[in-house]
């Protein structure tokens, strides 16, 4: 089995590759997937998020309001280093369970797709590394009509995380998303040849018993 690694910039489309990439035929562990299950109400994470920034930052029925959280963690580097002790080790251990879990069941392909995947050092342990981009203009602007966000709250997301080209340096494949969906679905059917080309032959290398090769049936 191999487990690939992909990230890249906010709004950079990284989960449209993902689901590209799982039309195709590879399994997927998404760490904001798990991220949002470990938050649930009563588990140990939501519990340790509620101790350390007040139930301020809950709905009515006891679910974490995102958008107070998000906004709390983007205005402190200390509120995010906090968020994120709580948070990556346990989704860390999840994944890892999970990719095991995937091997197990034969998967031939696991796209691990995680947002921090390189300032956490993740990507130690992953490899090929893909990493999601597009420029700068069309990044802003996706942000500006996802999160409705304001120039100096995207401002603040972006220097939140390492700087896009520096990821793109440390990728060993990068696909640019800054033009139309077809284009990106011709990159990602490029990516996924280039990706089965590298998955290792079928294992030859089982050798029958010397004993037995020049044995005839009795």
């Amino acid at each position: 089995m191999k487990v690939i690694g992909l990230t890249g910039g906010i709004a950079s489309g990284k989960s449209t590759v993902s689901a590209l990439l799982r039309e195709r035929g590879a399994m997927i562990v998404d760490a904001d997937q798990i991220a949002r299950e470990i938050v649930q109400p009563g588990q140990d994470a939501w519990r340790e998020i509620v101790d350390s920034f007040g139930t301020g930052i809950l709905h009515p029925d006891k679910s974490l309001d995102r958008d107070k959280l998000r906004k709390i963690i983007f205005a402190s580097e200390q509120a995010r280093e906090q968020l994120q002790s709580i948070m990556h080790p346990r989704i860390r251990s999840l994944a890892q369970e999970r990719i095991a879990q995937l091997a197990a069941q034969g998967a031939e392909i696991v796209i691990y797709e995680a947002p921090l995947l390189f300032e956490n050092g993740i990507h130690k342990w992953l490899r090929p590394v893909i990493v999601v981009a597009c420029d700068i203009e069309t990044q802003r602007a996706r942000l500006a009509t996802r999160d409705r966000l304001s120039a100096e709250e995207i401002q603040r997301h972006l220097d939140a995380q390492m700087p896009l080209a520096e990821k793109m340096q440390l990728a060993d494949y990068v696909i640019d998303n800054s033009g139309d969906l077809e284009d990106l679905k011709n990159k990602v059917g490029t990516l996924w040849d280039a990706i089965r080309s590298i998955l290792p032959a079928p294992d030859s290398s089982r050798r029958k018993d010397p004993r037995a090769r020049d044995r005839q049936p009795e």
